[in-house]
């Protein structure tokens, strides 16, 4: 079973920033970041639809669901986030040009 780190501060007394994602398989982080690269062509409103997608995977990756599921789940996330991106943009493009 995959041993969770602790998600609170580290010897300093710090918070980790990087906490969320130490641990992580690699398919895991990869389908992590994946809904963030909507920044890069969607701006503000792909920065916003990647975040929520980002951080809903990051959550998935810590339950304890077998890997099949876990997997299906966060391809599914994924998958919302550019059907949610194409669906606010097209509704923004129509008001705006129709």
């Amino acid at each position: 079973m995959q041993q969770i780190p602790d998600l609170g501060k580290n010897p300093l007394g710090k918070p980790d920033p990087w906490a969320r994602v130490r641990g992580l398989a690699w398919w895991q982080l990869v389908l992590s970041i994946m809904p963030i690269l909507l920044l890069s062509v969607g701006g503000a409103i792909g920065g916003a639809i990647g975040a929520a997608g980002l951080f809903a995977n990051l959550a998935l990756a810590r339950k304890p669901f077998g890997t099949p599921v876990k997997l299906l789940a966060m391809l599914g996330v994924v998958l919302a986030s550019y059907l949610g991106y194409l669906l606010v943009v097209g509704l923004a493009y129509n008001l705006l040009k129709g």
